[in-house]
This record gives C-alpha cells, structure tokens and sequence, in this order.
C-alpha cells in the first residue's frame, strides 16, 4: 500500500460516559484493557484488543481541557464511531511521502496514555499523523505508529467471550461513494478501491472500509436497527469471528437483541452497541 499504510490500525468509538460504555461493551461479550488516560489532553479509554488491530471507546475523563473534537462531536451527533486510524511502521516517512504527492499532512505529533496496569502505570507511547479532509474525504483518519507495541497486547486481553478476533472493518454512510474512489487510491493505493454499483470498498490489507448510499444501508442491513443521521457517519463495525453460532449463542444467553442474516452472519442493533451496529461474520 501507499504512503507507508499497512493496515486498519484502529476504530475510535465516541463515547458520552466511559465507565458505563465499559460496561455495556463487556456485556456484549469483549475484554477491555485497564482503563487509559491521554497525557496532555483530557480523554481517557478503554481498547478491545485483536492480534492485528483493536476498537477504542474513547471519553472524556476531565471536563474543561483538550479532546481533539471529542467534546464537540458528542453534542453534534452523540455517541458513535467517529474516526479511523491506519497503521504505520514509520509516520515520519509517511508525511515525507504524502508531501511529495501533494496531500500536504501536518506535522506528525508525539503522543503517551498512562495506562492503569495491576503491577504500576505504565506509558504506551505513539506518533500521529493527521491527515487532512482532501486526503480522506467524507471519512475523520489519521496515522498511528505504535512505538511501545509490547504494551499493548496481553494474551488475556486478546480472548472474548463472543468470540471475536478481528476488526475486519467499517460502513460509512455518504452520499456519492464512487465520487471517493480516485481520493482513496491516491492515498492508499492503486487497486485499493473497487466499486459496485454505488457502493465502494476500499481495502486495507486484511480489513474493508464500505461506502454506501443511505438507500444501500437500508438494502445490505434489512434485518438490523442502525442509526440514521446527517452524512457522512460510520455506521457499522464489522468483526470477524470463527464461529458465528457461537456468537449468536452467546448474546442469546446474555439476553442481547441480535438478528441473522441469510448467511448467517451476526448482526446486533446500533441501540445495544453505544451508537454503531456490530456485524460479527466468518467471511475472510
């Protein structure tokens, strides 16, 4: 892929109340990591760790400081995923690269959480690269090098009770999806976008990223509630899983609203899921 991207890194959920959406998410069957907090800024956290990637609940800890548009997102558009971030082995040579083919990122910019570990805190460190809305048009991203990745991934963080194991990836609900195809091929690849119809994907290694229409949402997820509001937003988050009677056994046994899809695929409803529906699938 282009521009030093090998991969979905991350999906950043936006969350009204931490401690509650802890809760609910553990419900819904996934380990969370302890409980982050951004030095320097006024969000805190909790991760659903894969092998490859994870899915941040992201809130904020302390009223009154920086929340990179966290604040302002929640009272906009309430809880919900609202960003991306792409994997990187090197950021600084990413904007380096991103430079030379006009797309113009600011400067990358350091970052640690404290993280709340049973033997003492310990300090995930990261470099960011933002990128700017022509670069990644209709969808929030950035670039995310990890530098301390050994903190992150603990064998028991990585084991959830519903059985997933990977983020394979996100539906964007847009207006025009074939009108992002030239935008997202320059960013990460030639081969990277495939368009069906009005539909468009955009590949990231092993994860997906879906374009559709508001009319196509409705088509592709007949059987789920999921939100509705002012495009573009994310409305999905799709994991993979081994087993999908496994999943679907488990939220029946906890009491959570779910519905099957001919494929059998796993769908739980976006009220149950702080604001995105959730697509548990055995597909690769």
């Amino acid at each position: 892929m282009a521009h030093r991207i090998t991969g979905l890194d991350h999906t950043v959920h936006a969350v009204a109340d931490l401690e509650a959406a802890k809760a609910n998410w553990q419900r819904l069957g996934f380990t969370l990591t302890p409980r982050g907090r951004h030095i320097g800024w006024s969000t805190g956290n909790y991760c659903i760790m894969f092998p490859r990637n994870y899915h941040e609940l992201l809130g904020i800890a302390e009223p009154g400081g920086y929340t990179a548009g966290l604040e302002d997102a929640l009272k906009a558009r309430g809880e919900g995923m609202q960003k991306v971030a792409f994997a990187t082995d090197d950021a600084m040579a990413a904007a380096a690269e991103m430079k030379v083919s006009g797309l113009n990122p600011p400067e990358p910019q350091s970052l640690k959480r404290e993280l709340e570990l049973p033997e003492g805190t310990v300090l995930p460190s990261f470099t960011l690269l933002m990128l700017p809305a022509e670069a990644s048009p209709q969808l929030p991203t950035f670039l995310c090098q990890h530098l301390t990745p050994d903190l992150l991934r603990r064998p028991e963080w990585l084991l959830h009770p519903n059985g997933a194991e990977h983020v394979s990836g996100i539906v964007v609900v847009t207006d025009d999806p074939p009108a992002l195809e030239l935008p997202y091929e320059t960013l990460i690849g030639a081969g990277s976008a495939v368009r069906t119809d009005r539909m468009l994907a955009v590949r990231t290694g092993d994860e997906s990223i879906l374009f559709v229409t508001p009319d196509d949402l409705d088509t592709l997820f007949p059987d789920i509630e999921h939100p509705v509001r002012p495009t573009p937003y994310i409305a999905g988050l799709r994991l993979r899983v081994h087993n999908t009677e496994a999943a679907a056994a488990y939220f029946s046994a906890a009491g959570i609203d779910h519905a099957r899809s001919m494929d059998g695929t796993v769908l739980v409803p976006a009220a149950a899921a702080n604001g995105c529906f959730l697509e548990f699938s055995s597909r690769p």
